[in-house]
């Protein structure tokens, strides 16, 4: 399978709410709107940002080099495709909207509680997200009212700038902050933070766990939408949480928690079996004839066969018949 192929398959297994949003005539007709001013062919790209291959923050990187846009015209592209095809993700689910003041409240002074509550911080995550989609400015409020958080989270006191102060969520941001600088930071340099920093090394792994998160919401919030780089439309979130390990479920892959361990099977001899001998055998005519009628695809034939998986009309099917153009144009 190629890699167009794999992307599409992947296409296909995001949950039927994000596909019937994508999908459907309006965000069609938006992608047809888009291709006309920009004259370029968009279906593919679409569903490389919905399956997370590409983030919305490096579209005009990706134009630039695939298409020769000049940077203010990819950015503009970037910023249309987020603005009108990507915002409808966010606002999609109504029954979880949330006010702007609930949201404020929520980072200002309810974050310990959501990261404790999975079902209440999937809600706030998509009221939040349906709330930046209509509101371009709540981004930096909730930031400003997020870095004056009060509440305590760990024991005990924090060492900054020399003196003792109260180990409050605003606090543990800064001193993060003090070591680490303010730019946006990988999964790394939080992993060497929570090890080494004379802070963090003094904490339980309850504790950790919790500055941690605290840390990545800090980072969401002030990067959106660069802190979802490669994650599908699916996997965004702001508050960030963690759900037990088990079938089906993802574990935050920096928890210091490890997975329960199972116990180790029980070894049992292995039984003797005489040694094995190749049989030389020679080929049947029928053999013969069938590798003669096989033969390996190209990227072409493979795209026209995937075709009819597609429903005409649709996101999918629009994106493989741009890619068999393409290449068509190609040879």
């Amino acid at each position: 399978m190629n890699y167009i192929a794999q992307c599409l398959e992947k296409f296909r297994n995001l949950p039927e709410s994000i596909k019937k949003i994508l999908g459907g005539y309006e965000v069609l007709e938006i992608i047809e709107k888009l291709e006309e001013k920009y004259q370029i062919q968009l279906g593919l790209l679409v569903i490389l940002i919905a399956i997370g291959e590409i983030g919305l923050n490096n579209v005009s990187e990706y134009v630039e080099k695939k298409y020769g846009f000049n940077e203010e015209d990819a950015f503009e592209l970037q910023s249309d495709i987020s603005r009108e095809i990507f915002s409808l993700l966010l606002i999609s689910n109504n029954e979880q909207a949330i006010s702007i003041t609930e949201a404020k409240d929520r980072v200002s002074k309810g974050v310990v509680e959501l990261l404790n509550d999975k079902a209440m911080a999937e809600k706030i995550n998509h009221g939040i997200f349906a709330l930046l989609a209509e509101n371009g400015s709540l981004q930096d409020d909730l930031s400003k009212d997020f870095l004056a958080n009060q509440e305590r989270l760990t024991n005990g006191h924090l060492e900054l700038e020399g003196r003792e102060v109260a180990p409050t969520i605003a606090n543990w941001i800064k001193d993060f902050i003090k070591l680490n600088g303010s730019e946006m930071f990988d999964d790394l340099v939080l992993a060497q933070y929570l090890s080494t920093s004379p802070n963090a090394k003094k904490l339980n792994l309850e504790e950790k766990n919790l500055v941690r998160r605290v840390l990545k919401l800090y980072k969401n919030l002030n990067f959106f939408p660069e802190s979802m780089e490669n994650k599908a439309v699916d996997d965004w979130q702001l508050i960030p949480y963690e759900a037990s390990v088990g079938a089906g479920e993802i574990r935050d892959v920096l928890s210091d928690e490890a997975p329960a361990k199972k116990s180790p099977a029980q070894k049992t001899a292995a039984p003797k079996v005489p040694a094995f001998k190749p049989k030389t055998t020679t080929p049947t005519d029928k053999s013969i004839e069938k590798n003669k009628t096989e033969k390996i695809m190209s990227p072409i034939e493979e795209l026209q066969e995937a075709l009819t998986e597609y429903t005409p009309g649709s996101l999918g099917y629009k994106a493989v018949v741009q890619e068999i153009e393409r290449l068509k144009k190609k040879k």
